[in-house]
Protein backbone atom coordinates (compact mmCIF):
# COMPACT_ATOMS: atom_id res chain seq x y z
CA UNK A 1 0.00 0.00 0.00
CA UNK A 2 1.21 3.69 -0.44
CA UNK A 3 -0.11 6.80 1.77
CA UNK A 4 -3.65 6.96 2.39
CA UNK A 5 -4.18 3.95 0.53
CA UNK A 6 -3.52 1.40 3.54
CA UNK A 7 -7.09 2.24 4.61
CA UNK A 8 -8.94 -0.91 2.95
CA UNK A 9 -5.57 -2.99 3.62
CA UNK A 10 -6.46 -2.35 7.47
CA UNK A 11 -9.95 -3.14 7.06
CA UNK A 12 -8.60 -6.70 5.79
CA UNK A 13 -5.64 -7.36 8.59
CA UNK A 14 -8.74 -6.43 11.25
CA UNK A 15 -10.78 -9.12 10.08
CA UNK A 16 -8.16 -11.90 9.77
CA UNK A 17 -6.58 -11.22 12.90
CA UNK A 18 -10.02 -11.08 14.89
CA UNK A 19 -10.75 -14.60 13.42
CA UNK A 20 -7.05 -15.80 14.44
CA UNK A 21 -6.56 -16.49 10.44
CA UNK A 22 -4.20 -19.54 10.35
CA UNK A 23 -2.21 -18.44 7.28
CA UNK A 24 0.63 -15.41 7.12
CA UNK A 25 -0.40 -11.72 6.44
CA UNK A 26 2.32 -9.85 4.72
CA UNK A 27 1.70 -6.19 4.31
CA UNK A 28 4.45 -3.90 2.91
CA UNK A 29 3.73 0.09 2.99
CA UNK A 30 5.57 2.93 1.89
CA UNK A 31 4.61 6.73 2.80
CA UNK A 32 6.68 9.87 3.21
CA UNK A 33 8.03 10.43 7.25
CA UNK A 34 6.77 8.39 10.32
CA UNK A 35 4.25 11.34 10.52
CA UNK A 36 2.36 10.21 7.66
CA UNK A 37 2.64 6.21 8.72
CA UNK A 38 -1.38 5.74 9.76
CA UNK A 39 -2.07 3.28 11.92
CA UNK A 40 1.11 2.60 13.04
CA UNK A 41 0.56 2.16 16.61
CA UNK A 42 -2.55 -0.25 16.05
CA UNK A 43 -0.37 -1.75 13.19
CA UNK A 44 2.26 -2.20 15.96
CA UNK A 45 0.19 -3.58 18.54
CA UNK A 46 -1.32 -6.40 16.06
CA UNK A 47 1.83 -7.27 15.05
CA UNK A 48 2.97 -8.06 19.08
CA UNK A 49 -0.78 -10.39 19.34
CA UNK A 50 -0.38 -12.06 15.65
CA UNK A 51 2.77 -13.43 14.90
CA UNK A 52 1.97 -14.36 11.49
CA UNK A 53 1.11 -10.61 10.66
CA UNK A 54 4.48 -9.36 9.27
CA UNK A 55 4.70 -5.71 8.51
CA UNK A 56 7.55 -3.76 6.40
CA UNK A 57 7.33 -0.33 6.14
CA UNK A 58 9.77 2.02 3.97
CA UNK A 59 9.89 5.90 4.15
CA UNK A 60 10.80 8.15 1.44
CA UNK A 61 11.77 11.52 3.01
CA UNK A 62 12.81 9.81 6.06
CA UNK A 63 15.97 11.72 5.96
CA UNK A 64 16.77 13.87 9.34
CA UNK A 65 14.59 11.63 11.09
CA UNK A 66 14.87 9.24 13.50
CA UNK A 67 13.78 6.18 11.21
CA UNK A 68 15.96 3.35 10.67
CA UNK A 69 13.74 1.10 8.83
CA UNK A 70 13.84 0.41 4.85
CA UNK A 71 13.60 3.98 2.73
CA UNK A 72 12.57 4.90 -0.61
CA UNK A 73 10.14 3.28 -2.22
CA UNK A 74 8.96 -0.10 -2.47
CA UNK A 75 11.00 -2.09 -4.91
CA UNK A 76 11.33 -5.83 -6.35
CA UNK A 77 14.32 -6.05 -3.65
CA UNK A 78 12.28 -5.16 -0.97
CA UNK A 79 9.37 -7.70 -1.92
CA UNK A 80 11.69 -10.41 -2.42
CA UNK A 81 13.31 -9.90 0.62
CA UNK A 82 9.92 -8.87 2.28
CA UNK A 83 7.56 -11.87 1.17
CA UNK A 84 8.94 -15.16 0.96
CA UNK A 85 7.82 -17.02 -2.34
CA UNK A 86 5.59 -14.03 -3.81
CA UNK A 87 5.07 -16.06 -6.74
CA UNK A 88 2.56 -18.29 -4.92
CA UNK A 89 0.79 -14.96 -3.14
CA UNK A 90 -2.15 -13.22 -3.48
CA UNK A 91 -1.81 -9.61 -3.78
CA UNK A 92 -3.52 -6.57 -2.60
CA UNK A 93 -2.69 -3.18 -4.06
CA UNK A 94 -3.98 0.43 -3.25
CA UNK A 95 -2.17 3.07 -3.33
CA UNK A 96 -1.79 6.17 -6.19
CA UNK A 97 -2.46 4.91 -9.58
CA UNK A 98 0.62 5.41 -10.88
CA UNK A 99 2.63 3.74 -8.02
CA UNK A 100 0.34 1.07 -8.53
CA UNK A 101 0.85 0.67 -12.00
CA UNK A 102 4.44 0.59 -11.66
CA UNK A 103 4.35 -2.28 -8.76
CA UNK A 104 2.35 -4.47 -10.78
CA UNK A 105 5.30 -4.17 -13.73
CA UNK A 106 7.54 -5.09 -10.42
CA UNK A 107 5.19 -8.05 -9.14
CA UNK A 108 4.90 -9.61 -13.04
CA UNK A 109 8.87 -9.30 -13.00
CA UNK A 110 8.93 -11.65 -9.73
CA UNK A 111 7.02 -14.28 -11.42
CA UNK A 112 3.29 -13.06 -9.58
CA UNK A 113 0.68 -13.97 -12.36
CA UNK A 114 -1.65 -10.84 -13.47
CA UNK A 115 -4.26 -12.92 -11.88
CA UNK A 116 -3.19 -13.10 -8.50
CA UNK A 117 -2.83 -9.44 -8.44
CA UNK A 118 -6.19 -7.21 -7.21
CA UNK A 119 -6.22 -3.70 -6.93
CA UNK A 120 -7.78 -1.02 -5.01
CA UNK A 121 -7.64 3.01 -6.87
CA UNK A 122 -8.71 5.94 -5.10
CA UNK A 123 -8.85 9.00 -7.26
CA UNK A 124 -10.45 9.32 -10.86
CA UNK A 125 -10.21 6.43 -12.94
CA UNK A 126 -9.95 8.40 -16.13
CA UNK A 127 -7.99 11.31 -17.25
CA UNK A 128 -10.16 14.30 -16.53
CA UNK A 129 -7.43 16.50 -18.75
CA UNK A 130 -5.48 15.44 -21.39
CA UNK A 131 -2.29 16.35 -21.08
CA UNK A 132 -0.71 17.81 -24.31
CA UNK A 133 1.52 15.91 -26.91
CA UNK A 134 4.84 14.67 -25.68
CA UNK A 135 5.83 16.55 -28.69
CA UNK A 136 4.57 20.22 -27.02
CA UNK A 137 6.38 19.73 -24.12
CA UNK A 138 10.43 20.53 -23.33
CA UNK A 139 12.63 17.52 -23.78
CA UNK A 140 14.68 18.43 -20.87
CA UNK A 141 13.75 20.62 -18.16
CA UNK A 142 15.16 22.26 -15.00
CA UNK A 143 12.39 23.68 -11.56
CA UNK A 144 13.78 26.41 -9.05
CA UNK A 145 12.28 25.70 -5.95
CA UNK A 146 12.15 29.01 -4.86
CA UNK A 147 11.45 28.71 -1.07
CA UNK A 148 13.99 26.29 -0.31
CA UNK A 149 16.82 27.60 -3.14
CA UNK A 150 17.13 23.97 -5.13
CA UNK A 151 17.58 23.90 -8.98
CA UNK A 152 16.70 20.40 -10.36
CA UNK A 153 16.27 18.34 -13.21
CA UNK A 154 12.87 17.79 -14.19
CA UNK A 155 12.43 15.21 -17.38
CA UNK A 156 9.54 15.06 -19.23
CA UNK A 157 8.24 12.02 -17.66
CA UNK A 158 8.32 13.08 -14.37
CA UNK A 159 6.48 15.49 -12.22
CA UNK A 160 7.04 18.75 -9.75
CA UNK A 161 6.22 16.86 -6.82
CA UNK A 162 8.78 13.93 -8.13
CA UNK A 163 11.88 15.93 -8.88
CA UNK A 164 11.06 17.25 -5.10
CA UNK A 165 10.89 14.20 -3.40
CA UNK A 166 14.12 13.97 -5.19
CA UNK A 167 15.96 17.11 -4.09
CA UNK A 168 14.44 16.79 -0.69
CA UNK A 169 12.20 19.53 -0.88
CA UNK A 170 8.95 19.43 1.13
CA UNK A 171 5.49 19.55 -0.68
CA UNK A 172 2.52 18.57 1.16
CA UNK A 173 1.17 15.79 -0.63
CA UNK A 174 -1.52 12.47 -0.10
CA UNK A 175 -3.87 11.24 -3.10
CA UNK A 176 -0.86 11.92 -5.68
CA UNK A 177 -3.53 11.13 -7.68
CA UNK A 178 -4.52 15.08 -8.64
CA UNK A 179 -7.92 14.61 -6.56
CA UNK A 180 -7.16 15.99 -2.63
CA UNK A 181 -5.02 18.89 -3.37
CA UNK A 182 -2.51 18.78 -0.38
CA UNK A 183 0.12 19.29 -3.12
CA UNK A 184 -0.81 22.87 -4.37
CA UNK A 185 1.82 24.95 -4.84
CA UNK A 186 1.73 28.29 -6.84
CA UNK A 187 3.53 28.40 -10.26
CA UNK A 188 5.77 31.62 -10.67
CA UNK A 189 7.64 30.86 -14.29
CA UNK A 190 6.82 28.45 -17.48
CA UNK A 191 3.87 26.04 -18.29
CA UNK A 192 3.24 22.97 -17.53
CA UNK A 193 0.60 20.44 -18.28
CA UNK A 194 -1.63 17.85 -15.65
CA UNK A 195 -3.31 14.89 -16.60
CA UNK A 196 -5.64 15.48 -14.07
CA UNK A 197 -6.94 18.64 -12.33
CA UNK A 198 -9.94 17.79 -10.16
CA UNK A 199 -8.70 19.64 -6.97
CA UNK A 200 -8.32 23.19 -8.92
CA UNK A 201 -10.76 25.68 -8.78
CA UNK A 202 -11.04 28.65 -10.84
CA UNK A 203 -9.59 30.87 -8.34
CA UNK A 204 -7.01 28.39 -8.25
CA UNK A 205 -5.94 28.47 -11.95
CA UNK A 206 -5.88 32.56 -11.82
CA UNK A 207 -3.64 32.45 -9.27
CA UNK A 208 -1.66 30.26 -10.89
CA UNK A 209 -1.80 27.19 -8.45
CA UNK A 210 -0.77 23.78 -9.92
CA UNK A 211 -0.86 20.05 -8.48
CA UNK A 212 2.64 19.43 -7.85
CA UNK A 213 1.53 16.02 -8.33
CA UNK A 214 0.38 15.98 -11.76
CA UNK A 215 2.65 18.83 -13.43
CA UNK A 216 4.98 17.94 -15.70
CA UNK A 217 7.00 20.76 -17.92
CA UNK A 218 6.07 22.62 -21.06
CA UNK A 219 8.61 24.78 -20.46
CA UNK A 220 12.84 24.90 -20.48
CA UNK A 221 12.88 26.46 -17.20
CA UNK A 222 9.74 26.36 -14.17
CA UNK A 223 10.08 28.20 -10.93
CA UNK A 224 7.61 26.69 -8.17
CA UNK A 225 7.01 28.57 -5.06
CA UNK A 226 7.89 25.51 -2.81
Amino acid sequence: SGGVGITPMMSVIRYLTDRAWAGHIYLLHCCRTTDDFCFRDELEYLQRKHPRLNITATMTRARGSTWVGPTGRLSAGLIRECVPDIASKLVHLCGPPPMMEALKGTLCKLGVPSERVKTEAFGPAKRAVPAADTATQASYSTVRFTVSGKTVPLPPTSTVLEAADDAGVDIDNSCRAGTCGSCKVKLLKGEVTMDVEDALDDADRQAGVILACQAKSKSDKLEVEA
